[in-house]
């Protein structure tokens, strides 16, 4: 486990980040990735990214948001951070969770029902999440 991060709190960092694209999928059907961080203080906070330049590619997308996180990281700003994104190619949110001497990646395939007029109304049923372990481009 990261040094000074309790398992806890990486927990309510991930599942604050998986709430959150849960409720974008069900709300609009996809999500561009959204980034959580957990502060120094120890508050989640949701974080918005505004990045105007050409990204070629979802790895392209996350690296960016890696560039943008990395100097908050390295400066004690931060002490974990989820980046959530949506794989529609597999019916999967992927959830990066970054700390110091910790990383991983934890898919959560679903399933997704729509009803209601002209199918706006989502409800997602999630399937069983798996961690695998990752580099880490942030700590």
């Amino acid at each position: 486990m990261a040094a000074g991060i309790d398992q806890a709190r990486l927990d309510a960092l991930f599942t604050a980040a998986l709430e959150a694209a849960i409720a974008r999928i069900e709300k609009d059907g996809t999500f561009f990735p959204l980034v959580f961080e957990l502060r120094a203080n120890g508050a989640i906070q949701n974080v918005a990214v505004l990045e105007t330049g050409a990204i070629e590619g979802a790895q392209g997308v996350l690296d960016r948001l890696a560039d943008v996180i990395r100097p908050r990281a390295a400066d004690g700003t931060i002490r974990a951070a989820a980046i959530v994104r949506h794989r529609t190619d597999a019916a999967t949110i992927e959830v990066r969770l970054r700390a110091a001497n910790y990383a991983a990646d934890v898919l959560v395939p679903f399933e997704i029902a729509s009803s209601g007029l002209l199918g706006h109304q989502r409800q997602l049923t999630l399937g069983s999440f798996t961690a695998r372990p990752a580099a880490n481009e942030l700590f």
